[in-house]
């Protein structure tokens, strides 16, 4: 063997094939197996001066940790192969070095913490300390991941010691920076400052050598202050940081640099922007097989994004992904993390048992891996599950247990989280004054720290103080700051976001329509009213928002469409191999042994769609100000000039025990009390569903309804009695009700409610829509000249044969064009929609409550669902989905309607004729007919509808399953409206 040779030097061996230090890894990745390596170790050793070669590998193990760490691990291994064929045993600690370091940026703590050890007590057999320090680095990190970091940083006092004698400062500085990070992770924000910033000065005293270091030392700063609310300067770092890989074309650097640019924006509470970088970084990841990295975007996403957003079922499942793929790792720090956010995910839903238990457990590994940051924070949240649960006292001692942890690394932001639970705790345990300063304490730390959803919390607490005073001015005064501070961060969200964003807010809203009434100030409880309900919808209608999901020049937005439609055709696939389709009552769907693969896939691909979607829309869009009611001064009179003299609009409000009806006339307004809260009418409505159950199935198999149809009546009389018998005085002599529903009642068939001697129909034509602000919006839109249908009808294989007889019907009274079969595709709807001022769709429908984005009308090129109607231009359209179920919603914060017909809304349509359960197909197609030939005749929409439904009423013992499925919503004007 030669040593001493330049590292250039290149020797021949077996003719032309030529061995150079350049060609060693290239040829390293290629080979197959560990005996081939060995080979390879030996002929390089011949041919190569045993220095040169081993010093190369170790430094190539080195660089390629930060370029790919699996080729870190074999070039590593080669090292270790080499040096022991050499007789090297400092080389070999090195290469044992370098596969531990390898392992740990592969997230395999457990043996990278191992080989690290074992590559310490090698280079202590050889009397190297210098050697050991230097392990330490690595280390202290994968024990870090391990949960045993805090015991770590004791042990790498020593290294640093030993490095600083020899005047290893480049090494001084690295064990510095990742000291820094175990203890910003651990809670020890100060001291990771400090550390930080030692390091810094360390690595720019080193000149270029350390350059890139300098910037790692400043990103790790500006997490500390992001931490501490410092946000401007910590973006500005973080900017700096960003700038200087994309010079260097280091772009997997620049990518951590988005991520914690998207934390500082979280932190501020600009979720939009925030999502957005956090989902493209995520991507990144992903693509790249990072695991690890996408894991840990994952639950920032959960605490800062989802979790806020009130998307508990998303924000559940990705914990439970986020928690799988940390345990594969071995990582139960992390893993306890993303088991915290399952509890916070549960504890939202309203599962207080389960996310304690979660919480605790969690909290447990926080408490033993001495993680004291993460320990507080569950203190923090499990105060508020006690107050969720009543348990008052509890709830403040756990708050105080908080706030102490928090205030010994000033967090302040942390710790007037912590006061606003202890002043809600404080408040029901009569004693005003304690949560009034304790919520004034929290607000003004509130405003120092650009923190608003401390802000509005505190506000509400100090509304409640000034009505538990019986104050009720001032209590509204507080209520409508809370609200104001509300919706100026609603105003930042993308209008894709905000469907569920109100959810735990509600309360405000509440708590101010409660006041204004018993103040004697309706209009202005009805103004509440008006501003907490659909408001993402009511937001994108009046600001004409285009989030529409088109192709965009960019090749990643592309890239993402083209996925799209991949994923799309197969769930359409998964989703009729699994369930069929058909009202015959017969398993059309998977055998029993494939059901479970089918589900699992289905689900899968149904959470990538979401996960696409939801990356395209922000692709599109940083959102729009929120379009808040005018004041009730200006917007009650509005309402009510709208109204015709003949009209009343009944608009509900529930609380749990409890509730209101407002009486809307153009000579008035009244608001009368209800004695059935939220509960009562969602029972009823659960008697109601089942009666519509077993109806569906008695007309499939041929039986008779008599039975059914007088349970039904006496389920509708008692709807009526709770809903309709208060307000009947002000029905008396009206030709026609709107009705603007609230929270369970969305589902209630008020037509056809029943007062013992005949249906609500039958006295009077009954319209929808959810709320007052969206109908004016929708009696305002311009129409489209003339009065053309477009026609779609799918018999979905033969099983409705009765569509194509109706579409024929609708076709001949509103000619335009007709897609009946084969030709009723999505495309087709896309194509033709903008050119007709009605649509009819005839079809089968699910309304999928389990997951109401999937809510679709199955046409003959796969499901037609929200994300393919929002692109329409509906412009003032009559749009009738005549299909099962299509006015069927979830109902989310805000009195948000999640479901298939909001996509006609958004995309400009005026109104909607809705399924509100299963239809049967014959009678459907009668109904149709006498619809659209009422239309015909000149008759408005809401009394063409009424017409119809009277005409099969019929008998007065008929089920309403067969009669009264349809609702209109919107505009019930005539076809022809505002130009």
């Amino acid at each position: 063997m030669e040593t001493g040779s330049s590292p250039s030097r290149s020797c021949a061996s077996g003719g032309d094939d030529l061995l150079t230090l350049d060609t060693i890894v290239p040829r390293l990745l290629a080979l197959p197996d560990d005996p081939a390596r060995r080979r390879f170790a030996e002929r390089c050793l011949d041919v190569l001066p045993t220095e040169d070669f081993l010093r190369f590998l170790k430094d190539e193990a080195e660089r390629y940790q930060h370029i790919d760490a699996r080729d870190s691990l074999r070039v590593a291994g080669l090292l270790i192969l080499a040096a022991d064929l050499a007789g090297r045993p400092d080389h070999r600690a090195l290469g044992l070095m370098a596969r531990g370091d390898a392992l740990r940026f592969l997230g395999q703590f457990e043996e990278a913490a191992t080989l690290l050890d074992a590559a310490g007590d090698a280079f202590l057999a050889l009397g190297d300390e210098v050697g050991w320090a230097r392990t330490r680095t690595g280390w202290l990190l994968a024990l870090h991941y391990l949960g045993r970091g805090a015991t770590a940083l004791a042990a790498v006092d020593r290294a640093r010691e030993i490095l600083t004698v020899q005047q290893q400062w480049l090494r001084v500085a690295t064990l510095d920076l990742n000291a820094g990070w175990v203890c910003y992770a651990t809670g020890r924000y100060d001291r990771a400052l400090c550390l930080f910033e030692r390091a810094q000065a360390l690595y720019a005293s080193l000149g270029d050598v350390a350059a890139v270091r300098v910037a790692w030392a400043k990103a790790n700063r500006a997490i500390v202050l992001t931490a501490r609310g410092d946000f401007e300067p910590a973006l500005r770092l973080h900017e700096e940081v960003r700038q200087l890989w994309l010079r260097r074309g280091d772009t997997a650097s620049a990518i951590r640099q988005e991520h914690n640019i998207a934390y500082v924006y979280a932190s501020r509470g600009q979720t939009t922007r925030a999502l957005r970088h956090y989902a493209a970084v995520m991507a990144a990841h992903e693509r790249a097989g990072q695991d690890l990295e996408a894991a840990w975007v994952a639950l920032e996403m959960l605490e800062w994004c989802y979790l806020r957003l009130n998307r508990d079922d998303e924000a559940l499942a990705l914990a439970e992904e986020t928690l799988a793929r940390f345990e594969r790792h071995g990582t139960p720090t992390e893993a306890a993390k993303a088991r915290f956010f399952a509890a916070l995910a549960r504890a939202q839903a309203g599962d207080l048992d389960r996310a304690l238990a979660l919480l605790d457990q969690a909290a447990g590994t926080f408490a033993a891996s001495g993680h004291r940051g993460m320990f507080a924070f569950s203190a923090l949240h499990r105060a508020t599950i006690y107050l969720d649960a009543e348990n008052w006292g509890a709830a403040r001692e756990e708050a105080a247990r908080a706030r102490a942890l928090f205030a010994e690394e000033r967090l302040a932001v942390r710790q007037a989280q912590a006061d606003q639970v202890s002043a809600r705790a404080a408040l029901a345990l009569g004693d005003p004054a304690a949560a009034e300063a304790l919520a004034g304490g929290a607000l003004a730390v509130a405003r120092d720290r650009e923190a608003p959803w401390v802000a509005h919390e505190a506000e509400h607490v100090l509304g409640r103080v000034a009505d538990a005073r019986g104050d009720l001015p001032g209590a509204l005064a507080g209520y409508g700051r809370a609200i104001e501070s509300i919706e100026r961060q609603q105003s930042t969200l993308a209008v894709g976001l905000r469907e569920h964003y109100l959810a735990d807010k509600l309360a405000v809203y509440e708590d101010a329509i409660d006041a204004a009434l018993r103040l004697g100030r309706p209009e202005l409880a009805f103004a509440h009213l008006e501003r907490a309900k659909s408001r993402a919808l009511v937001d994108y209608l009046a600001g004409n928002l285009d989030v529409q999901v088109r192709a965009h020049a960019r090749p990643e937005v592309q890239a993402l469409l083209d996925t799209l439609a991949r994923r799309r055709q197969e769930h359409n696939y998964f989703y009729n191999r699994l369930y069929g389709y058909g009202l015959s009552g017969r398993d059309d769907g998977a055998p029993a042994p494939d059901r479970d693969a089918l589900a699992a896939a289905l689900a899968e691909r149904e959470r990538e769609i979401a996960r696409i979607l939801e990356r395209l829309a922000l692709e599109r869009t940083e959102g729009l100000d929120v379009v808040a009611p005018p004041p009730a001064g200006e917007y009650l009179p509005a309402l009510q000039r709208d109204l015709d003299p003949g009209a009343v609009l009944l608009e509900y409000y529930f609380r749990a025990d409890g509730g209101a009806v407002f009486v809307v006339m153009r000579e008035g307004l009244a608001a009368v009390p209800l004695a059935a809260g939220r509960g009562a009418v969602a029972r009823l409505l659960q008697q109601w569903q089942l009666n519509l159950g077993a109806a569906a199935r008695a007309l499939a198999c041929g039986a008779p309804l008599d039975g059914l149809g007088r349970n039904a009546r006496g389920l509708l009389q008692a709807l009526h009695r709770a809903l309709v018998a208060p307000v009947a005085a002000h029905l008396a002599g009206r030709e026609r009700l709107i009705v603007v529903p609230y929270g369970p009642a969305h589902a209630v068939p008020f037509h056809a409610l029943h007062d013992g001697e005949r249906y609500l129909l039958e006295a009077i034509e009954v319209s929808a829509c959810p709320s007052s602000h969206l109908l004016r919006l929708c009696a305002g839109r311009p129409r489209r000249a003339g009065a053309t249908a477009l026609v779609l009808a799918h018999s979905d294989g033969g099983r409705l044969p009765c569509v194509l007889d109706e579409a024929r019907e609708v076709a001949a009274l509103f000619p335009g064009e007709v897609r009946v079969e084969a030709d009723a595709t999505a495309a087709a709807l896309a194509a033709a929609a903008a050119r007709h001022a009605v649509l009819h769709l005839a079809a089968h429908g699910e309304a999928r409550l389990d997951n109401p984005a999937f809510a679709h009308l199955k046409l003959a090129d796969g499901q037609l669902t929200t994300a393919d109607v929002f692109p329409l231009d509906l412009r003032g359209a009559l749009v009738t989905l005549s299909a099962c179920e299509t006015g069927r919603s979830v109902v989310a914060g805000g009195d948000e309607l999640i479901g298939l017909s909001r996509g006609f809304l958004h995309a400009g349509a005026a109104t909607l004729v809705q399924s509100l359960w299963r239809v049967e197909d014959g009678s459907t197609a009668r109904l149709m007919a006498r619809f659209y030939a009422a239309l015909r005749a000149g008759r408005p929409k809401g009394a063409a509808l009424r017409e119809a439904q009277l005409g099969l009423l019929g008998a007065p013992d008929v089920h309403p399953f067969a009669w009264a499925p349809f609702q209109l919503i919107g505009d019930s004007g005539p076809l022809s409206g505002p130009g």
